[in-house]
């Protein structure tokens, strides 16, 4: 009995037992006083189970190879916690085949002959996402969603053809939302690494233009650096479970290695520890001295030193 609906029918159905008690032992002074207090206290929770403010659906967004698989599988560690990961409706990084998904609905229609609107396609996702909210909600659980951030700003060149995922929640749900980020240097040499640094992203220039325009477009959430989770990872992990509004389980470190998300491309090791920056291609350093405006301006909004050589931290 963990949710919040049956609780309240609950501590109804207690009250109506205890008001029948009471009627039949009011010969009994002290009886009278202590039943009276314990239906007080009865009916006050009544009022504050039902006057609680909506759960939030909560939303972490950060864009590929910038350390979010690790901080998302760190949430994920928290109590009755669940995480959706890498979610994007209008991704077109299919990772099943396209004639072989039973199990999503949005992907058999987008790939059908007369593929739906992009309304319709926003409205399938946002509908099935309420059904599990509500389920998780009704078990006392927490909903996480993790946003898949490079399909859409690292894939889609009008980035005002279709909505973020930001939007698309915040017209259905109550959100609370976080957003990660990592050393633009060491991030998008992971994606080169992992043949993900292609299109849109197939320079340092390109990259950075796409993340600041994803920083643009959520300026609003507390802004988490994964050098600092990796260095203080209890302090960091309890900082982002509190702006999410999430309980917060001291010991999540022991759990860490039992969580297994998509997505999941960098360290393997179950010690969380800040490691050195690996050498930066010839490439990309041929980039950066024929100058990267957008790169410098990057490392100077997230406050990182845009030196090559200089170590991946966060300046102060």
């Amino acid at each position: 009995m963990t949710g919040k609906v049956e609780l309240v029918s609950f501590v109804e159905d207690t009250l109506s037992l205890l008001e029948v008690n009471a009627t039949e032992s009011r010969t009994e002074l002290t009886s009278d006083v202590a039943l009276g207090s314990l239906l007080v206290q009865c009916q006050r929770q009544v009022e504050i189970l039902k006057t609680t403010q909506v759960t939030p659906l909560r939303v972490v967004h950060h864009f590929a190879c910038s350390g979010g698989t690790l901080i998302t599988r760190a949430l994920a560690c928290q109590p009755n916690t669940m995480v959706l990961s890498e979610v994007d409706p209008f991704s077109s990084n299919a990772r099943v085949s396209t004639g072989f998904a039973p199990s999503d609905l949005i992907h058999l229609a987008r790939n059908n002959r007369n593929p739906p609107s992009q309304k319709t396609i926003v409205d399938m996702f946002l509908q099935q996402l309420e059904v599990l909210y509500k389920a998780t909600d009704q078990r006392g659980e927490n909903l996480v969603v993790r946003d898949h951030s490079h399909s859409h700003f690292c894939e889609f060149s009008d980035l005002s053809s279709r909505p973020t995922m930001g939007s698309m929640l915040a017209s259905r749900f109550e959100t609370r939302a976080i957003l990660s980020v990592r050393h633009p240097l060491d991030s998008y040499m992971s994606l080169r690494r992992n043949g993900w640094a292609r299109n849109l992203t197939g320079t340092l220039e390109g990259y950075a233009n796409c993340y600041l325009s994803f920083l643009d477009s959520y300026r609003a959430p507390q802004i988490f650096h994964y050098e600092h989770f990796v260095q203080e990872p209890d302090v960091e992990c309890k900082r982002m479970a509190e702006c999410l509004e999430l309980p917060f389980e001291p010991r999540w470190q022991d759990f860490l290695p039992t969580i297994k998300l998509s997505g999941d491309s960098g360290r393997s090791s179950p010690r969380i520890t800040a490691r050195s920056r690996r050498d930066v291609p010839d490439t990309i350093k041929e980039q950066l001295m024929k100058g990267c405006r957008s790169y410098h301006a990057l490392c100077d909004r997230l406050n990182y030193n845009p030196d090559p050589d200089a170590p991946a931290v966060v300046v102060t």
